[in-house]
């Protein structure tokens, strides 16, 4: 089982119905979140560390495949909770 580092350094079990409603709340059918979400999770042994993934990289992969699947799902996506400078 994976964790994922939360900005704050907090680390919790990764939940992919997270990541299933977030991307459903950007506007993805839920079968397409299904697809994204499936994608994202092949991608978890190759970007986690000791099995910790940082979230800032999960985003990225979810933007990654949901541009290819739902673009207008993903610009949702990416303006959503985006860091800001500062």
């Amino acid at each position: 089982m994976f964790k994922v580092q939360k900005k704050d350094g907090t680390i919790q079990d990764f939940d992919r119905n997270k990541m299933l409603s977030g991307i459903t709340k950007s506007g993805a059918s839920l079968e397409e979140a299904e697809k994204v979400t499936a994608q994202v999770e092949g991608m978890l042994a190759g970007i986690a560390v000791d099995g910790v993934v940082q979230t800032v990289q999960l985003r990225e992969r979810v933007l990654e495949v949901l541009k290819t699947v739902n673009p207008t799902a993903a610009a949702a996506f990416e303006s959503y909770a985006k860091p800001v400078a500062g």
